[in-house]
This record gives C-alpha cells, sequence and structure tokens, in this order.
C-alpha cells in the first residue's frame, strides 16, 4: 500500500512539471536539446509504433518511480540518444495534447 502512495506523489509531481510545461517553464530538458529534437515534426517520423510504444511505458514508469527533480534529470541524462528523443517527443506530445484538450472555444 505505501507504494501506491509513493507512487501517486511520483505522479502528482509529473503532472506539476507537465503544467508547468504548458505554461513555458521546462525543468526536465535542456532548451537546445528541445529545439533541436522537436525541429523535425513528429508526425514526420513512424514514432508511435508497437516498438516505441513499449519504450515510452519503460521510459516513463522508470521516470515517475525517480522522486527528486534531481533524479528525474540524471536519469534523462543518462538515456542513449534514442531513447532522450523517444521521451522528450513523448513528454512534449502530452504536453501539446493536453493545450490542445484544454484550449477554450472561441466564437
Amino acid at each position: 500500500m505505501e507504494d501506491a502512495k509513493i507512487e501517486d506523489v511520483n505522479i502528482a509531481a509529473l503532472e506539476k512539471l507537465l503544467n508547468q510545461s504548458m505554461m513555458g517553464i521546462h525543468h526536465l530538458f535542456d532548451n537546445n536539446q528541445i529545439a533541436h529534437v522537436l525541429k523535425k515534426p513528429t508526425e514526420e517520423l513512424d514514432f508511435f509504433t508497437a516498438e516505441n510504444m513499449n519504450v515510452i511505458q519503460r521510459l516513463f514508469d522508470q521516470l515517475i518511480q525517480k522522486t527528486s527533480i534531481e533524479e528525474k534529470r540524471a536519469f534523462i541524462e543518462r538515456l542513449d540518444p534514442a531513447q532522450y528523443e523517444i521521451l522528450l517527443r513523448t513528454y512534449f506530445h502530452i504536453v501539446e495534447s493536453t493545450l490542445l484538450t484544454h484550449k477554450p472555444t472561441r466564437h
């Protein structure tokens, strides 16, 4: 039961980071790396394959297990370039999707 509470806290912390990213404040990733990776749109890639989805799930599970921002950054910095790109693209896909779904309708 205690593990579930810890995971809930870690998920809440990740949600806070995602909310800050929606405001343009990116704590987990270097701004230059963000620009470098995202200069090629995900839509141009065969990104959400079954293989990548397994990697995405594993990487996010591992990221959620990290309790502090420093641990999360250290984990991200240790990723190989392909895993780093997958995690970064997925993270910003979540940010973008959330922004688009919560965008107020204008008349």
